[in-house]
């Protein structure tokens, strides 16, 4: 193959191979970590409420501008749950960074970046997590899974295994992706090199032909002229100069071309039957995952509560209180009017509510949800034995019943905000962050829940026509 056909079949592959990853492969990266994230939100949640780890308290606190590997030094037995629990709290706000301000692109996907990436993907390793593992956080989340197991928490213990399972299977993936993402961007470092040093008109193909050392030297030398700051790879401008001068030139032509093709996934037609009852079975495990944002929730709006009424403390409050102690008077629930505006009508209107009954219904919610995160759970186990229509059904309610909660919780939110003293505004814990969280999960519920309907659609108007195994 001629120098320049040569150049011209390397430059249209690594544009296909280009837009490839940037249009479709990264997406999938994108979607690994979002499913990392998601199940290191549930296992931080899972493991503070069970007091295996402490909540970092300096959380909100933290700025992440960056992907920042925490760190993985040793810890004694005593400082488990403040360390482990810090270093989660950072790996989680490090995934929400990544997941929600990172730009999947190759430009940005830089080899230093791709180094970043693998590193924190190796904060624990999610295969072997043991309580005699000889890594400090991996050890650590060991022992944690270990007690749980022993205090015979089953049902807790099996979510946590479960998490770790999931971001197993998240971690070796996105690590396979990027392990092609690297090895693509060293080619692009070659390819930039034949684009912009190549075409300098300091350099000399002829030097370059009759020596290889010649050929690195005026590349070595034209390097930060062409390339600015980039950082400078000797190994690869070798194997670049053996792919353009080198006598065994042609054959590493032939593998350098391989390396661009893309792997077209042939899908096999199946004439088994889909398992409607599985996607329908993958859509309450999906809306499980409104368990840990209720969680948190419940917590923070136990802090208001508790924020508000401590600006009720008046003497004539405390002589009420104090007559009815003194009587044995049950004392009155607590409500709070809020403003809720209808979304297809734009009305506004007030609606009561008994913030400690919604409190305990929003435990039960939460309960319930967590029964359902794993296969094995009674709750789960006892929905996946109904027919497809009544687990369809069940979906629909829960769907609408959280979205009446969140239009609740978003009108409580806004109601302490307006409400407390101007003096305890900062104090007051909003409810943004989870409200946002809890959408993104019942938009998947709801996506899934369609494909389950629209399958279901197809299958019976193809059976109308009376085609089979379509």
């Amino acid at each position: 193959m001629e120098d320049s056909e040569f150049r011209q079949t390397l430059f249209d592959a690594y544009e296909a191979k280009l837009n490839w990853y940037n249009n479709e492969e990264l997406k999938n990266l994108l979607e690994e970590y979002r499913t990392l994230s998601t199940v290191t939100q549930n296992l931080i949640t899972l493991l503070v409420k069970k007091g295996q780890i402490q909540a970092d308290p300096y959380k909100m606190d933290k700025k992440i501008s960056d992907i920042v590997v925490p760190e993985d030094s040793q810890f004694l037995e005593s400082e488990r749950s403040v360390k482990l629990g810090a270093r989660l709290s950072d790996f989680e706000r490090t995934l929400d960074f990544i997941c929600n301000l990172f730009q999947f692109s190759l430009n940005n996907l830089t080899l230093e970046r791709l180094k970043k990436l693998a590193n924190l993907n190796n904060f624990i390793d999610w295969k072997s997590v043991t309580n005699t593992a000889s890594r400090a956080n991996t050890r650590g989340l060991g022992e944690c899974l270990a007690n749980l197991k022993k205090s015979e928490e089953q049902l807790s213990f099996e979510v946590a295994q479960d998490c770790v399972h999931r971001a197993a299977k998240a971690v070796s993936n996105a690590n396979q992706i990027l392990k092609g993402v690297a090895d693509f961007q060293k080619e692009v470092f070659k390819i930039e090199i034949r684009k912009d040093v190549f075409e300098h008109p300091s350099y000399s193909v002829e030097k370059a032909q009759a020596s290889l050392n010649d050929a690195v030297g005026q590349i070595k030398k034209l390097f930060p002229q062409v390339m600015g700051k980039r950082a400078y790879y000797p190994e690869l401008v070798d194997e670049l100069v053996q792919e353009e001068y080198g006598a065994h030139k042609e054959e590493r032509r032939k593998e350098l071309l391989k390396k661009f093709e893309i792997a077209v996934k042939v899908e096999e037609k199946k004439t088994a039957t889909v398992d409607t009852k599985e996607m329908l079975m993958e859509a309450v495990r999906t809306i499980s995952g409104m368990a840990p944002q209720l969680d948190i929730v419940i917590g923070k709006i136990n802090e208001n509560v508790a924020l508000l009424e401590s600006e009720h403390q008046s003497w004539m409050d405390k002589l009420i209180a104090a007559f009815r102690k003194a009587f044995n008077l049950k004392e009155p629930p607590i409500e709070y009017d809020v403003g809720i505006v209808d979304a297809s009508t734009q009305t506004r209107r007030t609606e009561s509510i008994r913030i400690n009954e919604f409190i305990t219904d929003l435990g039960k919610r939460s309960r319930i949800y967590n029964s359902l995160s794993v296969k094995k759970a009674s709750g789960y186990v006892k929905l996946e034995s109904q027919s497809e229509g009544a687990i369809e059904e069940y979906l629909i309610k829960q769907l609408a019943e959280c979205n009446k909660l969140m239009v609740l919780l978003q009108a409580l939110d806004e109601y302490f905000k307006s409400t407390v003293k101007s003096e305890n505004k900062l104090k007051v814990k909003g409810l943004k962050m989870e409200l946002t969280a809890m959408k993104n999960v019942m938009v998947k519920t709801n996506q899934r829940k369609a494909d389950y309907s629209a399958y279901m659609e197809e299958a019976e108007q193809l059976k109308r026509l009376g085609i089979q195994n379509a």
